[in-house]
């Protein structure tokens, strides 16, 4: 693998793993704050990013070592409204900075399945960022998000409220492969 993708993994990887403890750190801060469904929501999307970190690194699998990981990451524990402001700001950089430029030198450099994994977080993240945007504008109205089951694929991350698909429309999973984030009873 060359080294310029091999570097842009870890640095997904890291940033991913980075996301997945932020979300479930702040679904308890919006569990405090009176909003359940923004905190499954978190928690749904927690996962999401898990399957990304697991992607890459699997796409790894052979870069064994010691690194040191630069991943960008937001820190802090604020309301709910502050923690989705910064959980949408996160998925925008992934989708207008990083997941381009990461997929298109995997691209050019003939790595395919690093450029699949990086395609499969950037079609997510996408979805993430419209939820994330949803939640907030429902909690600065001082509401929970109105929210369905969400749907996370297990295979790519895709993320769906409602019905999980048939197929997953990014990866082509089966709808066994999805898992349900529901609301409790």
């Amino acid at each position: 693998m060359h080294e310029m993708t091999a570097t842009n993994l870890r640095s997904a990887y890291g940033g991913e793993s980075m996301a997945h403890v932020r979300y479930r750190t702040w679904a308890r801060r919006a569990d405090r704050d009176g909003f359940p469904n923004v905190a499954r929501l978190f928690r749904a999307i927690a996962f999401a990013e898990e399957v990304h970190a697991n992607n890459h690194f699997e796409v790894l699998r052979r870069h064994a070592g010691a690194f040191t990981v630069c991943g960008g990451a937001g820190f802090g524990i604020g309301p709910t409204s502050s923690n989705l402001a910064g959980a949408i700001e996160g998925e925008t950089f992934e989708i207008t900075e990083m997941y381009p430029a990461y997929k298109a030198v995997a691209e050019v450099q003939g790595e395919a399945r690093a450029a699949q994994s990086f395609g499969y977080a950037l079609s997510a993240e996408q979805e993430h960022a419209a939820l994330y945007a949803a939640a907030r504008h429902a909690v600065d109205r001082g509401e929970d998000i109105d929210l369905g089951p969400v749907q996370i694929c297990e295979v790519c991350g895709h993320t769906v409220e409602g019905r999980a698909p048939a197929v997953c429309p990014v990866c082509k999973a089966g709808r066994n492969k999805f898992r349900a984030f529901e609301q409790a009873p």
